[in-house]
């Protein structure tokens, strides 16, 4: 299908349609960082799908593929990465995504498999993807074996999986900002009552406390900055001056604080929103987890707390869904929306006995410059002599990343980036082989190595596609995976005096692109402020959108969610972001063409496994299929935080560890 039929289709909302005036007036044509991209082509017969707005394009497809090859983009659909380690690894670019859908998806070089260039290698143990979770796996290995062989593949020109970062210059200031995974909670000690606690934070040697930067220069006296993103997007909205935007009537300011009263809300619908938020209430039964996940959030909303309001659905569902649930809250289970503490079901968590008054009161997440990218970073750095030249915590955190040492024959732990693993399997019998054989293309050229076990540290739409020998029942429960994707944006702005001068550090919108931006307090390192907090200077505002599509029957609303993601260029994202901002901050001075530096957009297509009921604790009396992956077959285990449930970089760690250490049982 060309581009002129694909214009005809349903568009993923708040994409504009801008005339050469508009196009000029949001500085479309003013230079950004990087912006050294080609093209504006799509995905050919795949951009038809471009959402789901037209669910008959998606037929009968399963939650995971479509009958098309979803491959043929180039830069101009990736866009400018920023600076730094990672300007050509934002998100799932272009490469990745034409190599996983060509040699995964679509399987094309299984023809090739038998003549593959052996590397001669063996490792005792290989780690495919280097996450959090893989990057675990191999350091718990390591520190058991330290002189053992280890080598880990990732397709990905660098390592981290969702927790890298992005990064800019802006007027002589350097910025940093979270691709995805961001956010460690704390105090350690609740963190660990909440189960929100990894051995990480002691092996990684990050400090036991954080001391938070202070904003600076203000013209709103006292305006309240949060310390991250997540929290005042509901769950902790007294945390922040919150502005709420409303097409009809502009910015409400903090509307939480005088009980929805200027909002146009209707009177039954501020009783809805004030009723979910007000439940304290637990229910007490014996067996609350496994109730929680007998039903759909909504269904909790209507049956617990008797709320049948589409509103109150319509503003909670991007919270839970960018948190960690995919999708909104027709689909997910209510006891992934407990998790997430959201209103309702947050109330199990309640232990009025320990003065436990409310679980989201009870801890704060500490988001270092570049997200996560951070703890990948550290578990490189302990692993790989020479990766990073310093040692302090800011040096490994903002230091380039020393590529040539990575894959440096002679060193136990070895990362070999940008390879492409195609397939794995037990070399004979499973059940008596003593290695696995792992094939990966590498830069045109398809190879083979062997190990003694291998970590599969992906997830499972990528896992049903590599594993060639797993009995039947691990292929039935990986095919209960279904994934939501994640469009995170990061913009470069050269001041943010336009938030500062409505008196708001966080904005709130309910129509057009995207929901949720904030400012947060970054924490000091080494007794130093790593980016300034100065409505004068430059910032930058992170964005996690999802992608709802209520009313879609799940799982096809993961399909048709993902090719909205799939179908915008870069040029559309980047048009719409700057109308949106236009639409909302030109009141209070902002300009796109002089405020905006640079925009870049990290897609991650398959961001969230979503639970929906009975992922948690199964059906029927059947134990949920995730147990079955936790479980080693032979020399192969399963590693990833999608096991969980609760996908955050604790658990992902926790995971990883996991699968090391049943292989050393093997190995």
């Amino acid at each position: 299908m060309n581009r002129d039929a694909r214009g005809s289709l349903p568009r993923p909302s708040g994409i504009p349609n801008l005339s050469q005036r508009e196009t000029q007036l949001l500085g479309m044509n003013t230079p950004i960082t990087r912006r050294d991209f080609v093209g504006s082509t799509l995905l050919g017969a795949g951009a038809a799908l471009l959402g789901a707005a037209a669910p008959g394009a998606i037929g009968g497809a399963s939650a995971q593929t479509v009958d098309l090859p979803l491959s043929g983009l180039d830069a101009g659909w990736t866009g400018p990465g920023g600076i730094g380690d990672y300007a050509k690894s934002n998100g799932n670019t272009h490469e990745v995504l034409n190599a996983a859908h060509g040699h995964l998806r679509n399987r094309d070089l299984d023809a090739w498999l038998d003549s593959a260039s052996d590397t001669g290698e063996v490792f005792d143990l290989l780690v495919v993807g280097c996450g959090i979770s893989g990057l675990s796996s191999a350091y718990t290995y390591h520190k058991h074996r330290p002189n053992s062989p280890v080598l880990l593949l990732d397709q990905h020109p660098v390592f981290g999986g969702e927790a890298k970062q992005n990064e800019f210059e802006v007027d002589g200031v350097h910025l940093w900002a979270p691709q995805g995974s961001t956010g460690m909670v704390f105090p350690l000690k609740r963190a660990k009552e909440y189960n929100f606690y990894s051995d990480f934070y002691d092996e990684l040697d990050f400090p036991q406390e954080f001391e938070f930067q202070q904003p600076r220069s203000l013209a709103t006296k006292d305006l309240l900055v949060p310390g991250d993103i997540w929290g005042p997007m509901h769950i902790q909205w007294e945390a922040a001056d919150i502005g709420y935007f409303f097409e009809s009537k502009g910015f409400v300011r903090n509307m939480w604080r005088d009980g929805l009263r200027n909002t146009p809300f209707s009177e039954k619908e501020r009783i809805d929103f004030m009723t979910a938020e007000l439940f304290r209430t637990p229910n007490r039964r014996p067996d609350w987890e496994r109730w929680l996940d007998s039903m759909t959030y909504s269904q909790y909303l209507r049956n617990e707390l008797g709320i049948d309001s589409p509103a109150f659905e319509k503003y909670i569902s991007p919270v839970s869904a960018a948190m960690g649930c995919g999708l909104g809250s027709d689909v997910i289970s209510a006891y992934s929306a407990f998790n997430f503490m959201a209103p309702g079901p947050v109330a199990q968590g309640r232990d009025l006995a320990k003065g436990y008054a409310d679980p989201a009161d009870q801890v704060y997440l500490v988001t270092l410059p570049g997200g996560n990218a951070s703890i990948a970073r550290r578990l490189v750095q302990k692993m790989v002599p020479g990766a990073f030249k310093g040692k302090r915590l800011t040096e490994v955190l903002l230091d380039r990343i020393s590529f040539t040492a990575l894959d440096r024959p002679g060193n136990a732990v070895r990362i070999r980036l940008s390879s492409t693993v195609v397939a794995v399997k037990h070399a004979g019998d499973p059940a008596k082989a003593k290695k696995v054989t792992v094939w990966y293309e590498r830069a045109g050229r398809l190879y083979k190595v062997s190990a003694k076990g291998v970590v599969l540290a992906g997830q499972q739409h990528v896992n049903r596609h590599l594993c060639r020998d797993v009995p039947q029942a691990y292929r039935d429960a990986m095919a209960t995976f279904h994934h939501a994707p994640m469009l995170t944006v990061n913009v470069a702005l050269r001041n943010w005096r336009f938030l500062d001068r409505l008196g708001i550090s966080c904005a709130r919108w309910f129509e057009g692109f995207g929901w949720w931006t904030g400012l947060r307090r970054n924490v000091r390192l080494d007794g130093r402020e790593t980016m300034p907090l100065d409505p004068g200077k430059p910032v930058v505002l992170t964005q996690y959108n999802p992608f709802l599509l209520p009313g879609l029957p799940f799982p096809q609303q993961c399909t048709a969610a993902r090719m909205q993601l799939f179908g915008m260029t870069y040029a559309e994202i980047e048009s719409a972001v700057r109308a949106q901002f236009t639409r909302m901050f030109s009141s209070a001075g902002f300009d796109a063409a002089r405020d905006i530096a640079g925009i870049t957009t990290n897609r991650w297509g398959h961001a969230y496994a979503v639970a929906p009921p009975g992922f948690f604790f199964g059906e029927n009396g059947q134990p949920a299929p995730r147990e079955t992956l936790r479980k080693r077959f032979n020399r192969i285990a399963f590693s990833h935080s999608e096991l969980t449930g609760a996908q955050m970089w604790e658990s992902a760690a926790d995971e990883g560890q996991r699968a090391a250490r049943q292989l050393l049982e093997v190995i």
